[in-house]
């Protein structure tokens, strides 16, 4: 009767891993130690149970390797035209020629060294976009230069993939008195006289203004056709 419920016990052991996938379990039971029914004491019983337990699959499969994480999408893009050109000046302003040279110098003509040397003479590039169709940029360009006078260049850079590949700019001239002939220079715009340009409603004027002219600033304030304000 012992020797049944030590089999029992055993058989539970090993039914909690029925589903679990565990091995069968091994149980023995030791005769007892003495047969002789002039023994008063009840026989001992000795029981040996062995429960081998084999994990679940899902359990003992090593874990696969994690993979490298995907490179993160890049942030940068090519500039676009305008911004190109803006980069490249603002490179210049910094002192950071090399990085000039990369946004388009190098596409301008000469070699690295004719290229630093052009702009020693520059203290800072103030530019004006004028306006962007496809690739092609237009600006002005006030050039301050380190004896303080000021150059004025008007023109295109084409830009391609974020460099700048050409760019045709020259230099603006005035006459000296700031002044310029009928039909040169100003949008062949001519007024005879300040009630001319009032009446278009171009007045006041100013050098570079369409139909500036010295014979319409008689203070030579650089100023015509000004509204005349009377002294109290």
């Amino acid at each position: 009767m012992g020797a049944v419920g030590i089999v029992g016990a055993g058989a539970c052991a090993g039914g909690g891993g029925t589903d679990g996938g565990a091995a069968p379990v091994s149980t023995s039971v030791a005769a007892p130690a003495s047969t002789s029914p002039a023994s008063s004491a009840p026989a001992e019983v000795t029981a040996t149970v062995t429960s081998t337990v084999t994990a679940s699959p899902e359990n003992t499969a090593s874990s696969p390797e994690r993979s490298a994480p995907p490179p993160a999408p890049s942030t940068s893009s090519t500039l676009s035209a305008e911004a190109t050109v803006v980069a490249y000046f603002d490179a210049i302003n910094s002192r950071d020629y090399r990085e000039a040279w990369e946004l388009g110098g190098k596409n301008l003509g000469g070699e690295y060294g004719a290229f630093v040397d052009g702009l020693a003479g520059t203290e800072r590039d103030t530019v004006r976009i004028l306006g962007v169709e496809g690739s092609t940029v237009r600006v002005e360009l006030e050039a301050l230069q380190t004896d303080g006078s000021v150059k004025v260049f008007e023109g295109a850079y084409a830009v391609r993939s974020g460099v700048i590949t050409d760019a045709d700019v020259r230099e603006v001239t005035e006459p000296e008195d700031g002044t310029a002939p009928p039909g040169e220079e100003t949008g062949d715009v001519y007024y005879e006289n300040c009630d001319a340009a009032r009446d278009a409603g171009a007045a006041p004027l100013r050098p570079g203004d369409p139909g500036y002219g010295d014979h319409l600033d008689r203070d030579s304030d650089r100023t015509a056709c000004e509204p005349y304000v009377p002294l109290p």
